[in-house]
């Protein structure tokens, strides 16, 4: 009885000093928070290696990868006066590793290759299963990806490690049954596109769960279909949602993989409403911009024009749009896969009305989204129409094309590509000044910084702390 009151008082006492701080991809609901204070160099200051996996695709092969990738950013979570870092990793596993020194704390393999960031949420009770961290996955190695089980959604103990309950993804028309978004967090509830196309709202709390035989699943509050029937004459059956939604006055907005934001409420009516329609494929997440706009990538895939960056008003119509050049890399023609980001939530001596992406052609841009160039327009992602566009105000070429979002954090942007990583600073006039290259490894995944210190996973099989 002592041990166990022993354990009992020691968890509570933990349990009220965890907080976190980057708890979800690109920060909170808004997607636009980095961390707190970046590097000007990025010296090794640790590496931790992640391991390697097995995942299978649908045409039957097998491929073995390793690290971190796409999207793959670590959470940053303070226990007390210690910080840990919450990464998926290609290698199947949930890792909870402390920052100071790159030490795994537990290791939890979900069955198939994470290439997602979780979302940490506190659904209060019992201090194992209060908080839950929710980690997306793809389908399941040695799974039939259309006929056998796709537990490619899990609630997983921040404490322990503990699988608490794991979600079937239900074969549709879409191609995929993986998970690659980040759930937002909307107290008590969350909600996450899935790639078989269900825009899912759910319970992460464990005591709702429900179900004896293994693993318990997720009281399911709705699911709401992110494709039409007729998207299947174009799209065929690439009908899946990578993207995070960003929540904007109580509405989450998703990017769909066939070429449409919707909006989505959460009242008693809520539902899919309003939607924007701009075809290609839409990927990345879309961050929040301080005059509530949001700046949404483009993939060149099912469109006549180009892929790039447009800038719309939720519920509203487009301020404009920035295409990016056709380029074939690997599978892509062009456009955006990664994400924007934007820079108001900092202090620095540079203009808080800037934003930079890098698209896989690997040119990172740097713009003031609130301002247009007078009297320049350009067709947008159908060639259709035509927009303005933004006053762009430097460009630089990298070494390599990039799936990776870029981090802005003040006057510095940190960038990775396939073969390395970059940190400039934002001159007061303008201008992209590099201040220091990390040359070898491979950055697919998103990183995050935090005290100085940045924490990025590389498909090298490595976590990396890189600072001063």
């Amino acid at each position: 009885m002592k041990v166990f009151l022993f354990l009992f008082v020691g968890l509570a006492s933990l349990s009220a000093q965890i907080k976190p701080l980057v708890g979800t991809y690109l920060g909170d609901n808004q997607r636009n928070f980095y961390g707190n204070v970046a590097p000007s160099k990025l010296r090794v200051k640790w590496k931790t290696y992640l391991g390697s996996g097995k995942t299978t695709f649908g045409n039957g092969d097998t491929r073995t990868w390793k690290g971190a990738g796409w999207t793959g950013q670590p959470l940053v979570i303070q226990e007390g006066k210690e910080l840990y870092l919450i990464q998926g990793t290609l290698s199947h596993h949930v890792k909870k590793i402390r920052a100071r020194d790159g030490k795994v704390i537990w290791s939890t393999s979900v069955g198939d290759v994470i290439k997602g960031t979780p979302t940490f949420m506190d659904v209060g009770g019992p201090a194992e299963s209060r908080y839950v961290l929710i980690v997306g996955s793809r389908s399941g190695y040695g799974q039939h990806w259309r006929t056998g089980t796709a537990h490619s959604l899990h609630g997983i103990s921040y404490l322990s490690g503990k699988i608490l309950w794991r979600h079937n993804s239900v074969a549709t028309a879409s191609n995929s049954r993986d998970v690659d978004a980040s759930a937002i967090d909307l107290g008590g509830k969350a909600a996450i596109p899935l790639e078989n196309g269900f825009f899912t709202v759910f319970s992460p709390d464990a005591r709702k769960a429900s179900g004896k035989a293994g693993f318990p699943t997720p009281k399911i509050y709705k699911q709401m279909k992110l494709f039409k029937e007729s998207d299947r004459q174009l799209y065929r059956s690439e009908l899946c949602c990578e993207s995070s939604p960003t929540v904007y006055r109580g509405t989450a907005y998703i990017a769909a993989g066939v070429g449409r934001v919707y909006a989505c409420g959460f009242g008693f009516f809520g539902g899919l409403g309003w939607s924007l329609d701009v075809g290609g494929d839409l990927n990345g997440t879309m961050p929040l911009t301080n005059d509530d706009h949001l700046l949404l990538g483009i993939e060149k895939q099912f469109i006549n024009g180009r892929g790039g960056v447009m800038k719309f008003k939720p519920k509203g119509g487009v301020k404009w749009y920035h295409p990016l050049p056709d380029r074939k890399w690997y599978t892509w023609n062009g456009g955006l896969v990664g994400s924007p980001a934007v820079n108001h939530r900092y202090q620095s001596d540079v203009s808080k009305d800037l934003a930079c992406f890098v698209g896989i052609d690997g040119v990172l841009t740097l713009i003031n989204h609130k301002q247009v160039q007078p009297g320049v327009v350009a067709p947008g992602p159908r060639g259709l129409k035509q927009y303005p566009t933004p006053l762009v105000l430097d460009r630089v070429e990298l070494p390599q094309g990039s799936i990776s979002t870029p981090l802005f954090v003040g006057n510095k942007i940190i960038v990775g590509y396939d073969n390395g990583m970059d940190l400039y600073e934002v001159t007061p006039a303008g201008k992209l000044q590099r201040l220091d290259r990390l040359s070898g490894p491979m950055f697919d995944a998103t990183p995050i910084v935090w005290n100085g210190r940045v924490y990025a996973g590389s498909k090298n099989g490595n976590l990396y702390c890189l600072g001063n």
